[in-house]
């Protein structure tokens, strides 16, 4: 593969990555819907609910564990689409999440603008509309969570491990110091428990 090739993947996949990091930092996954579309309500849906989330982490007389709530495949869509787009260096065209028993999935449109990452080098390659293919195991218990990057994919093309851990170095540590994808890591806000079912996750706080 042309070295160029490689640094057009391997760019993608930080975004990826980055979006990974996103994806657990919410702790919050969900339940499909027909016809499911992007819109403003989902994302204000499921903001309201990471808010309920951390004030209950912030409630003294709440006790761990006693509450529950299930996220959709919509509001999270739609979450990235209205809700981080400041966060992410690329237009996001469309997005598609895919939950079944703890694992998590996402094919997703994006396209680059021509100065998206800040580097030049990097924006020549990356720039254009490319598909994006994520699938990993997502599994929190005792208030710690656990990522398994399984696959990711740019154009059909798989992306090595070892490039996207050096583009994790790269491009996510710098703004989140703490993201180990091969180490467990605390659930944010006192959340216990994150399961990940057909179609919605449940988050136990």
């Amino acid at each position: 593969m042309k070295k160029s090739a490689l640094i057009v993947i391997g760019s993608v996949a930080a975004l990826a990555v980055a979006g990974v990091i996103a994806f657990y930092g919410m702790a919050a996954k969900g339940s499909a819907s027909p016809g499911k579309a992007f819109s403003e309500k989902s994302a204000q849906s499921l903001q309201a609910k990471i808010d309920a989330v951390k004030k209950a982490a912030r409630t003294p007389g709440h006790k761990r564990g006693s509450s529950r709530v299930e996220l959709s495949e919509q509001e999270l869509e739609s979450y990235v689409v209205y809700s981080l787009k400041e966060d992410i260096p690329a237009q996001i065209d469309s997005i598609d999440v895919q939950l079944v028993p703890d694992t998590v999935g996402s094919e997703t449109q994006i396209t680059f603008t021509s100065n998206a990452t800040g580097s030049p080098v990097v924006d020549t390659l990356v720039g254009g509309t490319h598909n994006l293919s994520l699938k990993g195991k997502l599994t929190g218990h005792d208030g710690r969570g656990k990522f398994d990057l399984q696959q990711v994919q740019v154009d059909g093309i798989p992306v090595p491990n070892v490039l996207i851990q050096a583009l994790l170095k790269k491009y996510v540590k710098p703004k989140y110091p703490e993201v180990d994808l091969n180490e467990p890591f605390d659930l944010p806000w006192e959340i216990q428990e994150l399961t990940v079912g057909t179609g919605k996750a449940t988050v136990v706080y």
